[in-house]
Parts: structure tokens; sequence; C-alpha cells
């Protein structure tokens, strides 16, 4: 079923509509306050989560609301709910994705991994008394699935008492995946149909800068590696240059459509991965072919918990673990901010830790920061200084490789001033003097740059 108009509509009719505000009074029913925590998106029901807004304003209910948008647009919030968060009543919670500029200061977050994330909710240390999530199903006889999203959201079946669903209808999961038969109160109403995802791209470097990045990255990975490839522009930029390399096996968080071709192409088999061997795993997709066939892998794509995909002990069990993500700026002891921009929290690290720490512990394996070397206003992305410990999404210890248009700095096993030397070689030419300036102890005549 399909409702609704464009998205700059879309606050006004959900709050009138029928099916909606139903399900948002039946889940808030009996309650002066609530916590409700919302499946990862783009399985984030944007539709019942404003329209629980609405209710909770109606009925001057307390409400804290725990979400994980990886648009980073936060679609379902209205200008009605501004005074509620700014006196107490509505509080909010971002778990990972991103959040709006203007929200930076407003929004309480958790300073862990998606890792750390899943286990919480799990052992209810992050507890909800209602959870929410769209969820697909196939046909009227069959039970729901997750969609082209798992994440955390078994996690929170397990744990939370109500539950309120957004049904997809006639959508097939994008991989394998169990059938959802709730055995609590569930409260389902249709899904919205949703505007595009926005860009969550970290980075604003010209293609060019880009397609550079891309190759010199994948000349680094070996063939038969699995891979782990983090959202945005600049780890995509990686794929095309993979093409020729034979073996390769995908153990991922969300993996973007871009990759389909190549699995359709042969490149990627899964053949050498010690954990789903023939498989490619991950906890989500965006943008994917859905349906069965060559883009899919035949059957082979498997959508997996976050427990499965981002667990260090199978992580680093995986053959050659290789991860690829990028970020908004890198230290020059390789301290790796994915958080904050101008020195606003903007977005969340993810399962970025995760998979660096396991692939730098990886025999035969890596992690890759893929940066380009400046912002779009000409501000270098290497800096001296992170400058404070809260804006360090992966710790310098967990890096191997800093990729810039510019070149490659390898990391492991490296004193400081020979990372200092070596990430400000692989700088914007004209800001390398200013890094050197900032940076104590003599130089690394050995540096490793392309």
């Amino acid at each position: 079923m399909q409702l609704g108009p464009a998205s700059n509509e879309r606050q006004e009719l959900v709050t009138d509509h029928g099916p909606w505000r139903r399900a948002a009074a039946a889940l808030l029913r009996g309650r002066e306050q609530a916590t409700v925590l919302s499946a990862l998106s783009p399985s984030q029901p944007d539709g019942l989560l404003a329209a629980i807004l609405a209710e909770s304003r109606a009925r001057d209910i307390r409400l804290t609301l725990v979400v994980a948008d990886l648009s980073g647009r936060w679609d379902f919030l209205a200008e009605a709910d501004e005074p509620r968060w700014r006196d107490g009543r509505l509080r909010l919670v971002a778990l990972a994705g991103g959040v709006p500029k203007r929200l930076s200061d407003d929004v309480e977050y958790y300073p862990h991994s998606l890792y750390e994330i899943d286990r919480y909710i799990a052992d209810g240390r992050i507890a909800a008394d209602v959870f929410v999530a769209r969820v697909s199903q196939v046909s009227a006889s069959s039970g729901f699935t997750l969609g082209t999203m798992v994440g955390y959201s078994p996690a929170a079946l397990g744990r939370t008492g109500c539950v309120g669903f957004e049904v997809r209808e006639g959508e097939p999961p994008a991989g394998p995946q169990a059938v959802i038969e709730p055995k609590r109160p569930t409260v389902v109403c249709p899904a919205w149909k949703m505007a595009g995802r926005g860009d969550t791209g970290r980075g604003a470097a010209g293609p060019a800068a880009h397609d550079r990045i891309g190759r010199l990255a994948a000349g680094l990975i070996p063939e038969d590696a699995t891979l782990q490839l983090g959202l945005g522009a600049v780890p995509e930029a990686v794929v095309p240059y993979l093409a020729g390399k034979r073996s390769l096996g995908l153990h991922s968080g969300i993996l973007p459509g871009s990759l389909a071709p190549l699995i359709a192409s042969g490149a990627i088999t899964g053949a050498s991965k010690t954990y789903g061997m023939g498989l490619h795993l991950a906890t989500g997709v965006l943008s994917w072919p859905l349906g069965p066939g060559p883009a899919t892998g035949d059957g082979r794509l498997r959508l997996e918990p976050i427990s499965v995909t981002h667990s260090p002990d199978i992580l680093r069990q995986q053959h050659r673990l290789w991860a690829i993500n990028s970020a908004f700026e890198v230290d020059l002891l390789g301290q790796v901010n994915a958080e904050y921009a101008g020195g606003i929290r903007i977005a969340s690290g993810g399962g970025q830790a995760d998979f660096f720490r396991a692939a730098h512990q990886c025999d035969g394996g890596a992690s890759v920061l893929v940066i380009p070397a400046r912002t779009k206003d000409g501000r270098s992305r290497i800096v001296a200084d992170l400058g404070s410990s809260r804006r360090v999404t992966s710790a310098a210890c967990d890096v191997d490789y800093v990729v810039t248009e510019f070149g490659v700095a390898h990391l492991t096993a490296a004193a400081a001033t020979q990372r200092a030397e070596r990430l400000t070689m692989i700088a914007h030419p004209e800001d390398r003097d200013a890094l050197r300036a900032s940076s104590a102890g003599p130089s690394d005549s050995d540096s490793l740059v392309e």
C-alpha cells in the first residue's frame, strides 16, 4: 500500500491519517512517559514515528526517542516538537547515523560502536518500552521480514515488550532472513513511501580526487581478501578498481548497490572466506537490486544481525579482512574523527571501530582510511591534533593505511614521528609546511608515499 505525497507534506498527513494515529495511540496507551526505540534506517518507520510524536504532543507524554537515521535528515520531527525537546519533555537520542546540524546540541548519543550498541540492547542496558520498525510482508499469508535492514532489530525484538510495525507490502527481502512471528503486543500500520536517501558521503572533494583515492586503495588489497566497505562516495570509489581481482569476499555492515555488478561479474565469490564461505554477508543493503538473480548472487547475499556481522570474534576469524572506511579528519598520530565537522557532531562512528580493530588484528588483513586531503572549502582534513578525545572515532593503533589523492601513508608499526611525516606527505602540498611546523621531532626519510 502506498500512501502520502512528497516529504515536505508528510507531517500534516501523518498526524491526521487514521492508521498511523490509531497505531501511535495504541503503542502509547496508558503511558505518562515512554522510551521508543526505532530500527536502524532504512527500516526506520518515519511515518509511524511522526504519528507517535504527534500523539505524545496531544497527550503531553514525556517521550525519549532513540533512533539511528543513516540519512541524517530526521524527517519524522515537526516544528511543533521543538518546544518539547527544548524544555525536556522530548529527549532525542542517536545510536548511529547522522544528526542535522541544527539539532547537534540537543541530541544525546552513545559513544559506542554498533556491536556494543547491539549488545546493550540485547541485555537491556539500553532499554525501551516500545520498539518500532518498518518491515516487509511478501504475501498476505506470510509473516514479516526485516526487508533491507536487519541491524539491531533482532536484539530489540527479543527484549522489548511492545512492538509497532509499519508494513511494506509485496517487497521481497534483499537476502535470506528468518520470518518474524511476534509473540507480544504488536501494532501494525501501512508503510510510508519515503523520499530517497540523502548522501552519506564524508567529504566534498571532486570526482577526480575520489577516483584517484579509489585506485590507490584498491591497489593495496590482495586477491582473495574479505572486504568491509563503509558508507559514502569515497569508500565506494574503490569498487570499480576491484574488478580485476579474484576470489574476493564480502563481510560488511551495510552494502551499497554499487557492489551488485561486481558480484554479478564473478569478482566477488567469497570462496576464500573463513566464516560464511561463498556468502556475501551484511546487516543491511542500500539501493540494492531486489529479488533473486545474478545481482544478488543467486541467493548468496545473506543479511544477519549486528551480533554476527560486527562480532569481533567472527571478524578476526575472517581470511584477510580488509576494512575500508572514510572520515572527516585524521590527525598526525593517526587518530580518526568520523563524527565532528567544524566542531559540530553530525554523525556517529557506527561500525568503523569494530571493523578497523578487527581488520588490523586479522592475519593478512588491514584497516584503510580513505579521505580527501581537503574539505570543499579548502581546509586540510589531515590536522595536527584532533584536540579532544571525544572526537576520536577510531584509535591510532587500529589504523594501518591512510589514503588521499596524493598518496598512501603506511602507519603499521610506525613511531609517532614517522606517522606524522608520512601523513604530512599525503596532505595537500599547500598544507604540508604548516603540518610539519606543528609536529615535533625529526622527519622520516623513508616515508611510504606513492
